[in-house]
């Protein structure tokens, strides 16, 4: 993950290479993210000045989450250094901005904690499950040992998000080790919203849908997603 300095390059720190692999785990990070995760022993201040280096040394990109706040994806340099596409250096598109950041949110703040999966590390450790599939946003729950798949609310019908969450059972209920995975209780489905009344309304929609035996259903509500689906919700 560490590719070597150029000779006239400043050293780096161990610090500086733990922030570049939280954001290739995580996708994006805020300076409040990095505070809580990766760098609780610095002020808001520090925090921002090791990120406003980094960005110099294109490991880091910042981009607008909502005015004032910044968030920050990987560089050139970063990403080339964990081995990933240059894509992951752009901004996130509107869409896929309320997603990674609710699925950082989620696992930062969660009790406890969760780990976001890579899509590597799906693959190895649930093989059986398609390619396709291993992409969506997936955490770990280490205190239980359970798999779980996330899906984000962008701001449309309580209605529109529950079909979405059938979709993503339906389309993988037919495998037979997710369904041992699902009755052995260590699979759980997590969708996220902006309120408590609309995960209210969410779980009455997905009350009209059939479900496997066993199936773990969770809902998160996350206010800073508000941004987000307000803006849909008055496009």
């Amino acid at each position: 993950m560490r590719p070597a300095q150029s000779q006239h390059a400043r050293p780096l720190k161990s610090r500086d290479w733990q922030v570049v692999e939280f954001i290739a785990r995580y996708r994006l990070a805020t300076v409040d993210a990095l505070r809580h995760c990766v760098l609780a022993n610095l002020s808001q201040n520090a925090v921002t000045k090791l990120t406003n280096r980094l960005c110099a040394l294109d490991l880091l990109r910042k981009y607008t989450l909502f005015h004032p706040v910044r968030y920050f994806v990987l560089g050139e340099s970063g990403a080339k250094a964990a081995g990933l596409r240059l894509d992951r250096t752009w901004a996130l598109g509107p869409q896929s901005l309320p997603i990674e950041y609710a699925v950082l949110l989620y696992c930062l703040h969660g009790h406890p904690q969760r780990r976001r999966m890579t899509t590597r590390e799906i693959l190895s450790g649930w093989s059986w499950l398609p390619g396709t599939l291993a992409t969506a946003p997936h955490a770990f729950d280490e205190s239980s040992q359970v798999l779980e798949l996330l899906r984000i609310d962008l701001g449309g019908p309580a209605d529109h998000l529950a079909r979405k969450c059938a979709h993503d059972i339906n389309v993988r209920r037919h495998i037979p080790e997710f369904t041992t995975l699902v009755t052995g209780g260590r699979f759980r489905l997590v969708f996220m919203t902006a309120t408590a009344e609309k995960a209210t309304a969410v779980k009455r929609s997905l009350d009209r849908h059939g479900w496997p035996s066993g199936l773990r259903i969770h809902a998160s509500v996350l206010p800073q997603l508000l941004p987000f689906t307000a803006r849909v919700s008055h496009a």
